[in-house]
């Protein structure tokens, strides 16, 4: 954010004037014998104007507005630090001592009040810039509330500082009646301070060794945030300023909550710390082989690469890859990950040709987690003896034929998890689409014989959305046409709560195998993301943020995820600048379309993504009907240049709501086939209709 020097400037100086104006009053005041009671409520004002300019002065500073948090962090110590060293050297030189008397003790000698100026300073010069930084982390992924909060625990702040000033009295908990004004607004404080001492969801978003790292240090740093209030502040800065003195016991009880609180999210992360490093991997490996099979197309190295991280993500001994030779008609290895030639060449045995006729005539993935010594897989160990357990799935084309297998193996027994098993075959899948890609690729000379490999595509394609419907109290029906071979409309369920039903439905900008690549990126993202429990919107900004960086920046992709509590009959859903939801009231007998606010996936990094998102909820009821579907659908062009539009599809849930979801489709496709007086879709097409029950 870009600032004008000259305030800035202006706010310096008048730092440094009157702060010089404030220390030659309180060597006046201890020098001399006069009454100076009555201009104490001026000197007090003059150190909130310090102190407000100061603000202004430094808010805006690099090393106070950064976003990232480990800087935030090393930043809030190297200030930490520099506060001790600060009063630790002016304690040795001056040794000030302060007369015994009622709150605030005053200076002893002139190097005592020399001391109180220099402690008050620092107290401003540093509390402000770090309070700044811990707002920082308060306001990562920050919730509705939280400028609410913060707004109320400034209100409680400065109210404390006045009342300090005012009453003359310290800001401390007690039961005398003298002092119950004072132990009430500190108590208000101390409510909205540890409100906002929760606000820490930084801490999920860091690595397995930084949790680990930052906890150890949190701990040393409560210790010493405990300890700085009565070492530093507590006799120095009152004797100067009662305002300032306010300001730093409750940013001190502040910053003491907030380390406190942080140490115990630290703690509470650690156990799941390894499964979250685990979640991010797998997220980041499927982004990056989307990436790869969108830009490779050389089968050597396509295999290579998905044996390579198909070996990291799972943490496999051994790995290799075996495809369909054309030549030969057989499997052969195509790829190994710490397998030698020698190895491979004695690699034909019976256990493992028993294990790939079983996968390819199941076609469904297949595991041992403890291989015997003995039995009809003992041919694994005489070959690798360190085998304790294997994993292999089947790469799945057209027409489910398979196209290979992927096989992992690991030197435990029971090694394989179900997270494992699912990557293994997650990576299969997209090894097909890769095979596939690479045929495509081959054979585009040839127009003929690229229409058929496209249509194959689309069918491996058409793989990728549902090929049921979920078994819910709800009645369910979908339709997806593409307006060319592959498309880029994609839809899909998911279910991470009990009682509730998960929809995703989107489109991918563009036409044809590009619009396909990233629609198959995009299933592998949100199918990690949703095996966790999330709403709708963190699903859409996590989403956001890993899709970021490999969208070209001329594409985007529109979302929307919405959650049925089928139990409670609730709608929660957000969109991510798609196609608003047609909402049928059977008690209104009218059709609503719902269109919270939301941009596209790909348009902004996250800040503005994620301030324009918004969760939209309603309550349906028996008979109500939902409508999901792309802009395909509403923008469908007839010869005229007439599109389809919204009101059409309002129209025939209104007239059809009474009937069953399946004749309530086949009505939207006749209207739709009609309006078009056989014209082609010029946009890829996909509607999904629930209906409550």
């Amino acid at each position: 954010m870009k600032t004008n020097p000259i305030p800035e400037k202006i706010a310096l100086f008048f730092v440094v004037l009157l702060g010089l104006l404030t220390f030659a009053f309180d060597i006046l005041k201890f020098s001399s014998s006069l009454d100076f009671s009555q201009w104490s409520y001026l000197n007090e004002g003059i150190n909130f104007v310090i102190l407000m300019a100061y603000y202004y002065y430094v808010r805006h500073k690099r090393f106070v507005s950064q976003s990232d948090i480990q800087i935030n962090l090393k930043n809030f110590i190297k200030l930490l630090a520099a506060l001790y060293i600060w009063t630790l050297a002016w304690k040795q030189i001056l040794s000030p001592s302060f007369v015994t008397t009622d709150f605030p003790k005053a200076p002893d000698t002139i190097g005592t009040v020399v001391y109180s100026n220099l402690i008050t300073f620092a107290a401003i010069v540093v509390i402000v810039p770090m309070l700044l930084m811990v707002k920082n982390l308060i306001f990562y992924k920050q919730k509705n509330r939280t400028r609410i909060y913060l707004a109320l625990a400034l209100s409680a702040t400065l109210l404390g500082m006045m009342t300090t000033v005012i009453l003359r009295q310290p800001l401390d908990v007690s039961s005398d009646s003298e002092h119950i004004f004072q132990s009430l607004v500190l108590a208000t404080g101390i409510v909205f301070y540890l409100i906002l001492a929760t606000h820490n969801s930084w801490i999920t978003y860091l690595s397995r060794k930084m949790k680990y790292s930052y906890f150890l240090a949190s701990i040393g740093l409560v210790w010493v945030i405990a300890m700085m209030f009565d070492v530093i502040f507590k006799e120095s800065v009152a004797a100067h300023s009662l305002v300032v003195a306010a300001f730093t016991n409750l940013s001190w009880y502040f910053l003491f909550f907030y380390a406190l609180f942080g140490s115990l999210t630290f703690l509470f992360h650690l156990p799941t710390a390894r499964v979250f490093d685990r979640k991010m991997k797998e997220v980041a490996s499927l982004h990056q082989l989307g990436r790869v099979i969108a830009a490779e197309f050389d089968l050597g190295k396509l295999v290579k690469i998905i044996t390579e991280m198909t070996k990291d993500v799972i943490e496999s001994k051994y790995t290799w890859i075996e495809v369909y030779d054309d030549q030969t008609g057989h499997l052969s290895v195509a790829a190994t990950i710490n397998i030698d030639k020698k190895e491979l060449r004695s690699m034909d045995n019976h256990a493992l040709h028993q294990i790939g006729i079983q996968v390819i005539e199941s076609k469904k993935r297949f595991s041992i987690n403890s291989i015997p010594k003995n039995g009809p897989y003992a041919d694994i160990r005489s070959w690798k003896k360190d085998i304790a357990c294997i994993a292999a799935a089947p790469l799945l084309g057209a027409n489910d034929q398979v196209l290979g297998i992927l096989y992992a193996t690991k030197s435990v027994e029971f090694g394989f998890d179900p997270d494992d098993l699912n990557m293994l075959e997650a990576y299969a899948n997209q090894a097909a689409i890769a095979l596939e890609n690479v045929k495509l690729i081959k054979n585009s000379l040839e127009q003929e014989r690229l229409e058929r490999e496209l249509q194959i595509a689309r069918e491996v394609q058409m793989r990728l959305l549902p090929q049921k419907l979920p078994d819910v109290p709800l009645k369910l029906e979908t339709l997806t046409i593409t307006a060319y071979e592959v498309g880029g409309d994609y839809y899909d369920f998911y279910q991470n709560h009990e009682d509730h039903l998960g929809i995703v439905i989107g489109d991918v900008s563009g036409k044809g195998t590009s619009a396909a690549f990233y629609m198959a990126e995009t299933k592998g993202i949100i199918q990690s993301l949703t095996r966790e429990q999330r709403n709708p919107v963190e699903i859409l900004e996590a989403t956001n943020l890993i899709l970021w960086d490999s969208l070209e920046r001329k594409s985007f992709i529109t979302l929307l995820v919405a959650d049925i509590n089928y139990k409670k009959r609730q709608l929660s859903f957000a969109r991510a600048g798609h196609c608003p939801v047609a909402y049928y009231s059977s008690r209104r007998k009218s059709v609503e379309f719902l269109q919270p606010g939301g941009i596209a996936v790909g348009l902004d990094k996250g800040p503005v993504f994620s301030k324009t998102l918004e969760l939209k909820k309603i309550n349906f009821e028996k008979d109500d009907v939902l409508a999901f579907f792309t802009d395909g659908l509403s923008e469908a062009m007839n010869k005229s240049g007439e599109e389809f539009g919204e009101e059409r599809l309002g129209q025939i849930l209104t007239e059809h709501a009474h009937e069953e979801v399946d004749v309530i489709k086949d009505k939207v496709i006749n209207a739709i086939l009609g309006f078009l007086q056989g014209q082609n879709l010029h946009d890829d097409l996909t509607l999904i209709i629930v209906k409550c029950t």
